[in-house]
């Protein structure tokens, strides 16, 4: 780690030594979760006790989790995410708990805060990305599947990760990829442009609630292959199962 990041022999010892008596004292977070949270973000070592690392871990226990034993998954974020620490309390982190849980603004998503604790737990993200970043795919997302603010919130819950998806790169893609219908694609389904599913957004809205992660799989990599491979045994991807895309290979082949 020092070869890798010279500058941590800069920071003062007794610092250190703070920091990792806060952590594993007062935290709770063993050795080996301490040693991968400095691995993976030293610059947490220089930041104040008081003022940045109690706050945060308060925040995360009691603000989004509703209490240090009721909610075990701030370890989760803390260990995985230690760059969590480096987010502003007052100008990123707080206002998340108002886009996510706020009814009074028209919010899109308008959880219970026992939803965002779900939300937070599996994808912490959600945190700190920007809340244009995320409103631009949530308005997406309802205006592509003609969603009502039930079904976009039972996606987000059930995969928050949809939010941290490239709109440009995968969401809008994709949705092409699903949804639109040519002539040309009609006389051709594997051409230059790629496959069509054809689906109309009644039937892409079913596949994506039933299995929202299928927006994730890699356009190129599993689901125009697997598509092409139905296709070439007269098997149409609307009439399979709905969570087919996340068979593993040798499941896929057998089936």
């Amino acid at each position: 780690m020092v070869v890798s990041r010279p500058n941590i022999l800069s920071y003062k010892l007794t610092n250190i030594q703070s920091t990792i008596h806060f952590f594993h004292e007062e935290v709770g977070l063993s050795k080996a979760e301490i040693r991968s949270i400095i691995k993976a973000y030293p610059s947490v070592l220089t930041y104040s006790i008081a003022n940045r690392l109690r706050p945060h871990i308060h925040f995360l226990q009691n603000e989004i989790g509703g209490g240090k034993e009721n909610w075990k998954a701030w370890k989760k974020v803390v260990c995985t995410y230690p760059q969590f620490f480096s987010h502003s309390l007052e100008k990123t982190l707080l206002p998340k708990i108002h886009f996510f849980c706020d009814k009074e603004t028209d919010g899109l998503l308008q959880l219970k805060k026992s939803e965002l604790s779900q939300v937070v737990a599996k994808f912490p993200p959600t945190l700190w990305l920007s809340n244009e970043n995320m409103n631009e795919k949530l308005n997406y997302l309802t205006e592509s599947l003609e969603l009502d603010s039930n079904e976009l919130r039972a996606i987000i819950l059930t995969y928050p990760q949809v939010l941290g998806l490239s709109l440009q790169n995968n969401l809008k893609p994709k949705m092409e990829f699903f949804l639109v219908r040519s002539n040309e694609d009609l006389e051709d389904p594997y051409n230059d442009h790629g496959f069509n599913c054809g689906f109309s957004k009644e039937e892409l809205k079913d596949f994506v609630l039933y299995q929202p992660a299928l927006l994730a799989y890699s356009l190129e990599g599993r689901l125009k292959p697997r598509i092409h491979l139905m296709e070439q045994s007269n098997i149409l991807f609307r009439y399979c199962p709905k969570n087919i895309m996340s068979y593993t290979d040798d499941k896929f082949k057998s089936w």
